[in-house]
């Protein structure tokens, strides 16, 4: 069983997403939304599709734009968010102290994660985050059948 199972579909969205920035010479970040779930008493998340707004952002920051809430907002539509994700490019896959700060306020259930991708380096690797301390966690990319 894996910690964090992604649809194949959301994380082309994401590394799409994150390639174009770095085009750019820029981060990029958005929201993970599917469900949480737990079996055997271990908690997983299935992500079912990436959501992004208006990014600030520079080559080593990024944070949504004061105008992308109410679109964050209208494109959740109250569905759930299992997680965040944001690259890093050229920068190898880490949680920054920034990144844990965000993680521990803004995601602190136990099934939250953070999906960190480098575009240029072609890697990605879920966190999630332990007593202010980073910690990868497994995954899977999970394809339809066709």
């Amino acid at each position: 069983m894996f910690d964090v199972y992604l649809s194949a579909a959301a994380l082309e969205a994401a590394e799409d997403h994150f390639r174009s920035a770095s085009w750019q010479g820029k981060e990029a970040m958005g929201l993970l939304v599917g469900r949480a779930f737990t079996h055997d008493g271990r908690v997983y998340a299935v992500v079912e599709e990436y959501v992004t707004a208006d990014n600030d952002a520079t080559a080593v920051h990024v944070r949504f734009s004061r105008e992308a809430f109410s679109d964050l907002s209208r494109k959740l539509n109250g569905r759930q968010v299992v997680g965040w994700a944001h690259s890093h490019p050229d920068y190898g896959c880490f949680l920054s102290s920034t990144d844990v700060a965000t993680q521990e306020t803004l995601f602190p259930e136990s099934y939250h994660f953070a999906l960190v991708v480098d575009p240029v380096r072609r890697q990605k690797q879920c966190f999630k985050v332990r007593a202010s301390q980073y910690v990868p966690v497994s995954f899977a990319v999970i394809r339809k059948k066709t």
